[in-house]
This record gives C-alpha cells, structure tokens and sequence, in this order.
C-alpha cells in the first residue's frame, strides 16, 4: 500500500470545450463560530441574475448573467475533514470526518491537530476541505454551474510559513488535480485559479465536486470561492463540429 504521506503530484488536466464565462458570483465567509462539520448557503437567483443568500455565515457579490439560471439555487456545502486520501485512485475521499474552525475573519480551518485550527497535516492524517453542489434546481440542464478559483489564506507568508507548505485541489469526478506551492511558484494568499480543473455540474445536478487537501506541512485556511455560469455545448453542434473536421482532412489526404 502506498504511504499516505506521499507528496501529490499535480496532474495536466485537458480544456473543456465551452462558451466564454457569463457571469461569477464571489462567495466569501463571515463571522467565527467552531464545531461544524458542514456549512451550507444556497445562493438564490432572481429574475434578472442578482444573487442573495440567507447563510449568515457567507456573503455574495457579484451576480448572473445566463439566462437559463435566472430563478434558480445553487447549494453550496464546505465539509472538514481530518483525514482526506492522498492515494492515487481515492485522491481527496474523506476518510475521517473534521470539524470547523473559525477564525475572527470567518477564514475556515480544521479543529485543534495539528496546526491549531489551520488546515495541515501530521504523521496519520492529511486535513482538508471538501466542496459539494448540492442544489442546482432551477435551473436549465444546458447551464453549467463551474468553480473558477478558491480563495485561501494564511499560505505562502515569506518568514512564517514553511517555504514548502502546499495544497493540492482535487476534482473529486475524474481525480485530477493540481498542486500549489505558494512560496515556489511566487504565489502569494487569495484566489488560486482551479479553471483548468472543469469542476462543474449542469442544471439539475447535485454531488461533491472538489478536495483542498493540505500539503505535508503547513496551516492554511479558506475564505471562500469564485462560481460561474456558463452555456454547456450542446452534443449534436460539437459532433457535427468534429465530424466537418475529419471530412476536412480526408479530403486533404485524397
């Protein structure tokens, strides 16, 4: 069995063929508050794309602009957990379950071990976040609903942070990832662009969709993320797409 603790390896993820972005709406987290295993908000859409949300633990800016989800919800669920896997085929499966810890900024950590309430890792588990949308009605299955970037603090402080403290964003549905070192990559605290990731479902759907595990070292924390709206091709307009293309080339060949 392969050791726990082996270092992530981030892994080249292919484009998704899609429209341009229509629209992003920022959650951030708000207020502190300790012992949670969940914390959910659903962010609700009215008629013309403004978004509000009753969660008093998040607040929203930005709004939509695709048509297709004006009326609809989108649930939004955080989970803690102390361990996430780091093998290969399980890559970012909760293996044990964590509890929130909150700092006076609201940024999200896991309870206690074993960096005092920042998200890290000891010589048994690796802590983390997993991210679900639980709740996408309302809205058209041809609008897809997408995680754009993750906003994570408290990482890659020059003199306070360990020079190799990581985190490795997991899609949970295909198992690929990527992996940051801030201090390395001269990345610094805030939004880590995950677009390459295609964490997204359409209309409709509902599952957990994304890991943040920690690193071997370390104690980050999450402010919150960044969703977008976006057209989902339809099948039959990529296929003839595709088609038209190797009728080109057979031509070319003739």
């Amino acid at each position: 069995m392969k050791n726990p603790l082996t270092p992530l390896v981030p892994v080249l993820v292919p484009a998704l063929l899609v429209s341009a972005a229509s629209g992003a709406v920022v959650i951030d987290s708000i207020n502190n508050g300790d012992g949670m295993s969940e914390i959910s908000l659903n962010i609700n859409i009215d008629g013309s794309g403004a978004v509000t949300t009753g969660s008093p633990w998040f607040a929203l800016s930005g709004s939509i602009t695709e048509a297709g989800a004006f009326g609809g919800t989108i649930g939004v669920t955080f989970d803690a957990a102390k361990n996430l896997s780091t093998l290969t085929s399980t890559l970012g499966d909760e293996l044990e379950e964590g509890y929130f810890d909150r700092d006076d900024n609201g940024y999200m950590g896991v309870q206690v071990d074993p960096n005092s309430g920042g998200i890290g890792a000891n010589a048994s588990n690796h802590e983390g976040v997993t991210i679900a949308l639980d709740e996408l009605t309302g809205i058209d299955p041809s609008v897809g609903v997408r995680i754009l970037s993750i906003n994570i603090q408290n990482v890659g402080r020059v003199g306070t942070d360990p020079v190799n403290e990581s985190f490795t964003v997991v899609n949970l549905l295909t198992r690929d990832s990527l992996t940051f070192i801030p201090v390395e990559q001269s990345l610094s605290a805030g939004s880590f662009d995950v677009s390459s990731l295609n964490l997204y479902l359409t209309g409709g759907g509902s599952g957990a969709l994304a890991a943040i595990v920690s690193g071997d070292v370390g104690g980050f924390r999450i402010d919150g993320l960044t969703l977008e709206t976006f057209a989902v091709p339809e099948p039959s307009v990529t296929l003839l797409g595709g088609l038209g293309f190797f009728g080109l080339l057979r031509r070319r060949r003739a």
